[in-house]
């Protein structure tokens, strides 16, 4: 569950603290006092894009922190990621600067946003009005009916399979060119094929052919100071060489070299340095005599370079890769000139996979339909514990043969909401209102399976009061005897029933405005509440209303 949330320079929040418990919290507050800029903090620590438009005016960066107690799902997830938890405590913090840049860590480790959402799917779901709106949208049903059947394995078998079988399909189609077409495709790779093969390009070979070009082109200066070298090195003429001085030395140093360990020891390293040099003269030496300049050598290795880069300008940045276009090529072509056979293939291994692939759409509907059936029933139920005694709730399934991403199936949801009248879509029949409540029966069954702690809901209250309202209060209360729920609502009907009270306030210091967050104590409630209920002042009607609603509350 969310233990603690806080937030740092978040738009309108200063700062703000808060703890939270189970049972139903409640945050409410007047419109316009910052509520959605909580859901939008959370939000950011649920993975969302982080905007740089949230930075407070005036501050560098954004912060917002959350404490979790995690499931054991969690902590697998964390541990596999080599991310430490101690005492089964998760705590995710995300901070966006004011030039947009954005960062996220969990106990401490920065991790990538796949990750954060990879977690956060599992401490908190969130249902707002999007959710509602996804209700009218018949290509989201599917996705529900999925997560109650719980089809995510069976779904990613399937889709294995189908990105197989389109790949098939792609080859299939390029090798079903017409005779034209196809005549100048082999054309093509031959010449292609003929001009890379002729150049018999070698793997390092252009670094090489540079080396030497260089040589070549400097063997002039080359020659003369190496030649110089060696002189002064080791056979000077007019001048002593280098070995000649070392060789004097190490002679005089010889003679005494018995008398004194120190003297010993010059002695060697000067004998040591001589036949390095010596060494190296020789070597100098040997380099010079294969240095000469050529000019029909040189204008075989420009030439040579030059077809290099002819062909790199063609097939690749490198002979690598000019290498690698070689292969595909001949196979390109090996596979058109066996077109034929090799379509003949394809369509078999198609007609395989298309096969297996029917069985797995098929499977996939089977367990849609018997989740259906459930489903049904349940959300009937629920609705009817909504205020909704008389409606009628449908899966309709339809599998007309054709390959989808993610089945055979066409999903939506029908519901009627009066006695006689005939299913129809949900865009066709539900108000805001019942909107509302067909969403919360979904949210409530499928919760019962989840495995996520933490549900939010945001104004789920919209289009609804009287008997509606006291049924959301009800049903909310009943998700909370084994989840925490937080609830952004106006109705005075949930406040009332809720465990926790939360209000949220704007206040205005100078020409800054700032939202804070209090919890309430039994006073403070008995005042919100009357506000709630009276659209804005306090009254003494109002005040006593909110006294009974929260006594009766206690009651039940």
């Amino acid at each position: 569950m969310l233990n603690q949330l806080s937030v740092r320079n978040v738009a309108v929040i200063d700062k703000l603290d808060i703890n939270l418990h189970d049972g139903v919290s409640v945050l409410t507050g007047e419109t316009g006092a910052g509520k959605s800029i909580i859901i939008d903090s959370i939000n950011m620590i649920l993975g969302d894009r982080a905007n740089k438009e949230l930075v407070r005016y005036g501050t560098d960066k954004a912060v917002v922190q959350a404490v979790f107690d995690a499931p054991k799902s969690v902590i697998n997830i964390l541990e596999e990621n080599d991310i430490d938890v101690e005492d089964e405590t998760v705590i995710i913090t995300r901070q966006v600067t004011k030039e947009g840049k954005s960062a996220a860590r969990i106990n401490g480790m920065v991790v990538t946003l796949n990750i954060l959402r990879e977690i956060s799917d599992r401490l908190i779901n969130i249902h707002g009005q999007h959710d509602n709106q996804a209700l009218l949208t018949p290509i989201r049903h599917i996705t529900f009916l999925d997560a109650y059947a719980d089809n995510e394995e069976y779904i990613n078998r399937y889709k294995d399979i189908l990105s197989k079988k389109r790949e098939i399909e792609k080859k299939i189609s390029s090798l079903e060119m017409d005779e034209q077409e196809k005549m100048q495709r082999i054309d093509l790779l031959e010449y292609q094929v003929k001009e890379i093969k002729k150049a018999s390009l070698e793997k390092g070979e252009e670094d090489d052919l540079r080396e030497q070009r260089d040589i070549y082109t400097n063997a002039e200066q080359i020659t003369k100071s190496v030649n110089e070298a060696y002189m002064n090195l080791y056979e000077g003429d007019e001048i002593q060489s280098a070995y000649d001085g070392i060789s004097i030395a190490v002679n005089e140093i010889s003679q005494i070299s018995d008398l004194n360990p120190q003297l010993k020891s010059i002695y060697d390293t000067l004998n040591e340095i001589m036949y390095s040099l010596e060494d190296t003269a020789h070597e100098i030496k040997e380099f010079g005599e294969t240095v000469e300049f050529d000019e029909q050598t040189l204008n075989e290795i420009e030439e040579r370079l030059d077809l290099i880069s002819r062909l790199k300008r063609k097939y690749g940045n490198s002979i690598e890769e000019i290498l690698e276009y070689l292969k595909k090529a001949e196979s390109e072509l090996n596979d058109i000139k066996l077109s034929d056979e090799r379509t003949n293939e394809l369509k078999e291994e198609l007609k395989s996979i298309t096969k297996d692939l029917k069985e797995k759409g098929n499977v996939l509907t089977q367990r849609r339909e018997n989740a259906a059936k459930v489903l049904e029933e349940n959300i009937e139920k629920s609705l009817h514990e909504l205020n909704m005694e008389k409606s009628k709730f449908k899966v309709n399934i339809e599998n007309n043969g054709t390959f989808y991403d993610n089945g055979m199936d066409k999903v939506e949801f029908l519901i009627s909401t009066n006695p006689g009248e005939p299913l129809k879509p949900l865009v066709k029949i539900a108000s805001g209102g019942e909107l509302s409540r067909v969403m919360l029966a979904i949210k409530s069954i499928l919760a019962d399976s989840d495995g996520v702690d933490t549900m939010i809901f945001d104004e789920i209250d919209t289009g609804v009061s009287g008997k509606a309202a006291m049924s959301i209060a009800k049903k909310l209360a009943v998700i909370a005897k084994n989840k925490q729920v937080i609830c952004i609502t106006h109705l005075p009907q949930l406040t009332a029933m809720a465990d926790n009270h939360y209000l949220i306030q704007k206040n205005t210091d100078g020409e800054l405005a700032s939202t804070t967050l209090k919890e309430l104590d039994e006073e403070g409630r008995e005042l919100e509440l009357a506000r709630i209920i009276d659209g804005g002042e306090v009254t003494e009607l109002a005040l006593s209303h909110a006294k009974q609603m929260l006594e009766n509350a206690k009651n039940n």
